[in-house]
């Protein structure tokens, strides 16, 4: 018969290595207190005027007041939706 500690092997070491995680994840989340230093854009696969480019820009307007920074709008319609996800792959984080 095998006991309820035998049949999770390693379970103390997970949950060490989750308790590690925590504690480390204040020191973490400081060392991004920069973000956003330079302009967000958004990529919207889809042509202007329509409601995915009306609700993003009135989403992106938001943004900008709440983290001021600019935040651009960009329209990138054509080949199924694939030039702006391809954008999006290329783009710096």
């Amino acid at each position: 018969m095998v006991k309820p500690s035998d049949a999770i092997p390693g379970r103390r070491l997970v949950m060490g290595a989750a308790a590690g995680m925590a504690v480390a994840a204040p020191w973490v989340a400081r060392a991004q207190a920069g973000f956003p230093n330079r302009p967000i854009t958004m990529i919207i696969p889809f042509p202007p005027g329509g409601t995915t480019d009306v609700t993003l820009r009135a989403l992106a307007e938001g943004a900008s007041r709440h983290l001021q920074q600019q935040v651009v709008v960009d329209n990138r319609p054509g080949a199924a939706n694939t030039l702006g996800a391809a954008m999006v792959a290329r783009a710096r984080p």
